[in-house]
């Protein structure tokens, strides 16, 4: 917005819009703190996913699982831009702050998940079992306290919708 502002302002100022001697001058610019700040929140969860993916892999001591819960951290991002253009978002500030929120929630979940599918795996390792329904076994095992977890986390997100004024508007993204 503020790109398209300057560009409207150049060209008022060119033209012939204005009487002579009159141009139009900014008097606040915040566009460099902005971008830089938005710069700093994008390398922050950028060195974020990298080092989850670090710690995941020492934690989890299998390449394997660590991979499956780290193609969630892209993958959850895509999905949240993809509806935050949907709804009409922008990425601002708060937005990307709950968007960090966000992930590690979906990171906690899939942890949680491929964990338990594992240690499934690792029990039922003599059967001879069909894996697909070794793994749904798993994941029904588990889906409702990872549901319940997240729903609590989204509850106490909800008072920021009843915001209003200034207030409603930089932290209803972080809600979103």
């Amino acid at each position: 917005v503020v790109e398209r502002v300057k560009k409207k302002v150049n060209e008022i100022n060119d033209g012939k819009v204005l009487p002579a001697g009159i141009k139009i001058k900014p008097f606040y610019d915040r566009t460099e703190l902005v971008e830089k700040c938005l710069e700093t929140v994008t390398k922050a969860l950028q060195e974020g996913g990298i080092l989850v993916v670090i710690i995941l892999l020492l934690f989890f001591g299998n390449i394997r699982s660590a991979l499956i819960v780290a193609v969630t951290l892209p993958l959850a991002a895509l999905m949240t831009f993809i509806a935050m253009k949907q709804m009409g978002l922008s990425a601002n500030l708060m937005s990307l702050g709950g968007l960090a929120i966000a992930i590690g929630m979906m990171v906690d979940g899939t942890v949680v998940m491929v964990e338990n599918i594992f240690r499934h795996f690792s029990e039922k390792k003599s059967i001879q079992g069909n894996r697909v329904h070794i793994t749904l076994e798993a994941a029904n095992e588990v889906s409702k306290p990872i549901v319940f977890g997240i729903t609590i986390i989204i509850i106490v997100f909800l008072p920021l919708f009843t915001l209003q004024g200034m207030e409603g508007k930089m932290f209803s993204p972080m809600a979103y």
